[in-house]
């Protein structure tokens, strides 16, 4: 066996420990959660949610003005992805804050992992 296919074979396992590992679950909003996809992966808190899609914020970024003037509600541009429904089965669970105003506290909440995957 050459040294490639058993680097190809190896890497393929990993893939399949990775997928094995995950959870599937039913994604809420402020869960924060790691998208494998694409060879990469893509984290953050859940911002969003419809029957359609979800979004990830994966970074914020502060809004100039906001330094100058007081009481703005809204100070951060929010950076997110868009996730499909049908790929909600590539998300990992990791855990979960109780407000998009909480910082510090989170919990993990209890997930099911009987949910089918939506795509094949």
């Amino acid at each position: 066996m050459s040294s490639s296919t058993f680097v190809n074979k190896k890497q393929s396992l990993s893939l399949e420990h990775l997928e094995s590992e995950m959870k599937t679950f039913d994604v809420e909003v402020n869960d924060y959660v790691k998208w494998h996809h694409y060879g990469g992966i893509d984290e953050g808190w859940v911002y969003f949610k419809c029957d359609e899609y979800i979004t990830i914020e994966v970074g914020i970024k502060p809004k100039p003005y906001c330094n100058l003037v007081k009481n703005v509600l809204h100070c951060n541009d929010h950076i997110l992805v868009v996730c499909h429904s049908q790929y909600w089965d590539e998300l990992e669970y990791i855990k979960t804050r109780k407000s998009k105003h909480e910082t510090e506290e989170c919990f993990v909440r209890t997930i099911s992992i009987d949910r089918p995957s939506s795509h094949g």
